[in-house]
């Protein structure tokens, strides 16, 4: 394949997958399956469904495929409904996209508590570092690589509350954002036969 051959499919491949209205910046994207329960796990205690791990992962794997100007258009269309009405499917599926949101949120606080435990342990042992350093007159070799174990968890435990706070927490939250914002319209339909 010539390189621009390559270019070319490359800045189309999208289209492959999905139909891209270029005008109002929207991907329209149809799944098929043959009935609900294809894509809900069902809560035995309160008999909700619950969208599956492998729908959610999807979703989350369409919010990066789908280039961020547009909007997208989800029709889910089953062969069945199953005795669901497709109003009913809708605020099923809304309700559990709210469900996921809270979900990231209440990873998110934990994530940035953990991080900010990190962040106040390692300052911790910054000091005892130093105070050890500074009074510590006479000791020689122990001194030195009790000195050097202490920086090295110094390191280690700065480096992975920045890499929680700084580069974790972007992941977080374009999910976040993407999980209320990316969709556009969202339909469930019977197929027609």
């Amino acid at each position: 394949m010539k390189k621009n051959e390559f270019v070319e499919k490359y800045n189309h491949i999208e289209e492959e997958f999905f139909t891209l209205d270029k005008e109002n910046n929207i991907a329209n994207i149809s799944l098929e399956f043959n009935n609900p329960s294809e894509i809900f796990d069902l809560n035995y205690v309160t008999k909700t469904p619950i969208l599956n791990d492998e729908l959610t992962e999807w979703i989350y794997s369409i919010f990066e495929l789908v280039p961020n100007r547009y909007k997208i258009n989800l029709n889910i269309c089953f062969d069945s409904l199953e005795g669901y009405t497709e109003e009913e499917l809708l605020d099923i599926f809304e309700k559990n996209i709210l469900l996921e949101y809270k979900k990231l949120i209440n990873s998110q606080h934990r994530q940035r508590r953990i991080a900010l435990s990190f962040l106040g342990s390692g300052i911790l042992v910054l000091i005892i570092t130093l105070l050890l350093t500074f009074l510590w007159k006479d000791g020689g070799v122990l001194k030195e690589v009790i000195a050097y174990i202490l920086d090295v968890i110094v390191y280690v435990v700065m480096w992975e509350a920045v890499t929680i706070l700084v580069v974790d927490s972007r992941e977080r939250n374009f999910k976040i954002k993407n999980a209320i914002k990316r969709f556009n319209k969202i339909t469930f339909s019977k197929m027609e036969k």
